[in-house]
């Protein structure tokens, strides 16, 4: 039901423009408090803390709901309408019997979320296609259909040995011995239980603080768990007839990774890239074999093969006019700390060849809004330049603002020729940045000072070459100001776009809910989690 749904808001949103006046006061009112907002709180990217240690992200409230239906069926699937034959001679009690149809019950509502675990979790999950719905949303979908599981398969196994310890009583053995000869003397048995030790590991692999800190170890283990708890569960399963849902889960897992095969194709394998160092960021710049023109906000996964060829992590690309493709990462740790180290020590820069798997990911109709507010934090950058760039080679007759905080002034050269581009032949975009950290030399201004800035000037400086934009130092935007502003000046609809770190991508998705009802025409939010895990 909800995929139909956000099937039809994805064709309005390619098929109908947002121009004109705003929605009625029940469409406001109901994206204001069901679509847009978090959970609770507004923090929806930034995670959830147990003292100093992050624990979980909050989905948005219109996937907790959904979440909420997932379970709630789940649950009245489980219990609903169990019956029981008075005067069984097999199961002696009700208790018993109801014990036993509810075990199998479980255990085949278990079975049939599997294979759409394995599609949610894909990459190449055509429903992202006919939903619009991002990675990031069907990987939170993806989790609590791998905790239902374990939900289902850990009732299963309680209700079975509920089952066998009473049934023995009735057939004059000890309960633990007739236990022991069903379960754990019964190979396909006893793997059962295996199966189900090996679904709660991955449940605990899967746990934020691995995924966000350790992510290639955790994905490593969460590959191998997978497979172990497969082949126990296959040979749990196999004299029950129902291995038609293991062949479902491996269909889906091997054409997900042909397509990644033939995604790398497509796009040319051994494209050349050249790969610098700027501060703490890899900087990579490559002349792809073949060019799939990225639509802007996609992104790709780069395969860098001199280090780890089977490993790849996705970056947002930003495509320049002499056709390069631009991806920039910061330098944590894993692949991306590999090469800056390797890159570091061939003096900041070297040539090396890669593969490129995509492009992937919904680009966001943007285009269609008088009014464009895009808001960028350090590398989310990449994803907001790749949007002000169509723009800007559209030569659309939009009010178009960027807001970009970074760190340190270096890193105005990842952007450095894309800047130049926004500014060439007159104002399309007003370009706002803020270079939040410390620096050697503030030309004697005050730190709330705006400074206008030339090619001439940031010349001088070693900075990036820019022209006609406004530059702050040691501050950050009131970004909750920022938008309230925008859509209350805007003469029409609204569009926000962020992409950063979870604290400004929280701000201004809580802004865009307080001004949804406040502007001339429709206001709306759009999101780049900026994290893959």
């Amino acid at each position: 039901m909800f995929a139909v749904v956000a099937f039809g808001r994805l064709i309005t949103l390619r098929m109908y423009p947002r121009k004109g006046s705003r929605p009625s006061t029940f469409v406001s009112t109901f994206r204001k408090y069901i679509t847009l907002p978090a959970t609770f709180g507004g923090m929806h990217v930034q995670p959830q803390r147990l003292g100093k240690v992050p624990v979980n992200v909050i989905p948005t409230r219109w996937q907790s709901i959904v979440v909420f239906f997932f379970v709630s069926l789940n649950i009245i699937l489980l219990f609903v309408d169990m019956w029981t034959v008075p005067n069984n001679t097999t199961y002696y009690t009700d208790a018993i019997m109801s014990a036993r149809n509810i075990g199998d019950r479980a255990a085949y509502l278990g079975l049939a979320l599997f294979p759409i675990l394995f599609l949610f979790g894909g990459r190449n999950n055509f429903l992202m296609f006919f939903t619009g719905w991002s990675f990031e949303t069907f990987n939170v979908f993806h989790r609590w259909i791998g905790r239902m599981m374990f939900v289902n398969f850990a009732v299963h196994g309680w209700t079975y040995t509920y089952n066998y310890l009473h049934i023995g009583e009735y057939k004059g053995e000890s309960n633990f011995a007739y236990y022991k000869g069903e379960i754990l003397d019964d190979k396909e048995n006893y793997l059962g239980i295996v199966a189900l030790v090996l679904i709660g590991v991955i449940l605990i692999q899967a746990c934020y603080v691995l995924r966000h800190h350790w992510y290639e170890i955790f994905l490593v283990g969460h590959i191998a768990t997978v497979i172990c708890y497969l082949a126990t569960a296959w040979h749990h399963v196999k004299p029950h007839d129902s291995i038609e849902y293991f062949y479902a889960c491996v269909a889906i897992w091997g054409l997900d990774r042909l397509v990644r095969v033939c995604r790398i194709l497509l796009a040319g394998p051994y494209s050349e890239a050249k790969i610098t160092v700027h501060g703490d960021a890899v900087y990579v710049a490559v002349k792809p074999a073949v060019h799939f023109h990225p639509k802007p906000g996609q992104y790709a996964f780069l395969y860098v093969l001199r280090h780890n060829f089977w490993e790849s992590h996705p970056f947002s690309i930003v495509e320049t006019r002499d056709k390069h493709y631009i991806f920039v990462a910061k330098a944590h740790a894993g692949l991306t700390k590999k090469i800056h180290n390797s890159v570091t020590k061939q003096n900041g820069n070297n040539t090396v060849r890669v593969w490129i798997e995509g492009p992937y990911g919904e680009s966001y109709p943007i285009a269609r809004y008088e009014t464009v507010l895009l808001v960028a934090g350090g590398i989310g950058i990449t994803a907001i330049m790749s949007y002000a760039l169509d723009l800007k080679r559209r030569n659309t007759q939009q009010h178009v603002k960027l807001y970009w905080m970074v760190r340190e002034q270096v890193s105005l050269a990842w952007v450095k020729d894309q800047l130049q581009e926004l500014t060439e032949g007159g104002g399309l975009i007003d370009i706002h940045i803020y270079i939040t950290g410390e620096l050697e030399e503030v030309n004697e201004k005050a730190p709330s000072e705006p400074e206008s800035t030339s090619i001439s000037d940031l010349s001088e400086k070693g900075q990036a070459v820019l022209s006609q934009l406004i530059v702050k130092y040691n501050q950050r935007p009131d970004m909750r100001f920022v938008v309230a502003e925008t859509v209350r000046n805007a003469e029409g609809s609204v569009a926000v776009v962020s992409c950063g770190p979870g604290s400004l991508a929280d701000v201004c998705r809580k802004a865009a809910v307080e001004n949804v009802d406040k502007g001339a025409g429709r206001v709306d939010y759009f999101e780049d989690a900026f994290s893959w895990a």
